[in-house]
């Protein structure tokens, strides 16, 4: 089978866990040439997902040309080394994505409800020409979230930094409303820290909003690319105007509790596209 690896790569991290067998490397790098154990695993991993490759151990050209397709999508060095960065991508690979035999009967409406996501994104996903038309013994992957599938681009869960120091006084979902009381989805985290700690930028970017932005309060968006926006709310100032460029770790704000807020802390939320994801699957 062939899988169109960006679509793999650009849903790395909007999906769960699923139960696809391990693969860690050792403490060498794996390159050309190699022999082992970890190789074959490397091998056990890439046939999991649907590459045609003969899994013995031995790290030939065909395991060296896969593993620089997957660096060049997921835009590191494509070098053909497995080393740390590569680790970490295939680890998400792995840990996020379920292989799947079509069986008689099957239909995407089927497999969507079944794992939680929608048929869009596993069509998408595995670049399906007719998702009408399942053919038994057809082996798909099936992402295990209803989270939209983004275009272009590999974000990584640790491509941002905690942009303010503090403990956690409310996480991402539902929860009630500490104030008024009704129930609500709340799209970020709050990181309690004293007024006027310092916020930093989570990520390089684009600043695209600054100002009062109603029960946010003082807010700021700044735009990462490929649909990528992280918010930062309830700040006492602001340090940025639209249209800044900003460097990851760069002061924006001063912690506050402008707009609905208890107290000092900092409302942080991660947006692809429309949709909030949770703030800790994205940061280190």
């Amino acid at each position: 089978m062939r899988i169109v690896l960006g679509a793999v790569i650009t849903c790395l991290v909007f999906i769960t866990p699923s139960s696809m067998p391990g693969f860690t490397v050792d403490a060498r790098d794996l390159q050309n040439g190699m022999r082992g154990s970890d190789v074959r695993a490397l091998q056990e991993l890439l046939v999991d997902l649907g590459y045609d490759l003969t899994v013995d151990g031995i790290f030939g050209r065909k395991t060296e040309a896969l593993v620089k397709q997957i660096q060049q999508q997921a835009g590191i060095v494509p070098d053909g080394i497995v080393g740390a960065k590569t680790n970490e991508i295939l680890t998400l690979l792995k840990e996020r994505v379920v292989s799947y035999t079509i069986k008689s009967g099957d239909n995407l409406t089927k497999l969507a409800n079944q794992y939680g996501t929608t048929v869009s994104q596993i069509a998408d996903f595995n670049a399906l020409p007719n998702p009408d038309r399942l053919l038994p013994g057809q082996q798909i992957l099936i992402p295990t979230s209803s989270l939209a599938v983004v275009s272009s681009g590999l974000m990584y869960r640790q491509m941002f930094s905690w942009p303010v120091k503090g403990s956690i006084s409310s996480g991402y979902g539902w929860r009630i409303h500490p104030i008024t009381k009704v129930r609500h989805f709340h799209g970020g985290i709050d990181i309690a820290a004293p007024q006027g700690t310092a916020v930093r930028a989570g990520a390089g970017g684009k600043v695209i909003r600054a100002g009062r932005m109603g029960n946010y309060g003082l807010g700021i968006v700044i735009d990462h690319g490929n649909g990528y926006t992280s918010w930062y709310g309830h700040n006492s100032k602001l340090l940025v105007r639209v249209g800044d460029l900003v460097q990851r770790g760069q002061t924006i704000a001063q912690v506050g509790s402008t707009g609905l807020a208890t107290g000092p802390h900092l409302d942080f939320r991660i947006k692809i596209k429309d949709q909030t994801v949770d703030p800790l699957e994205w940061l280190p």
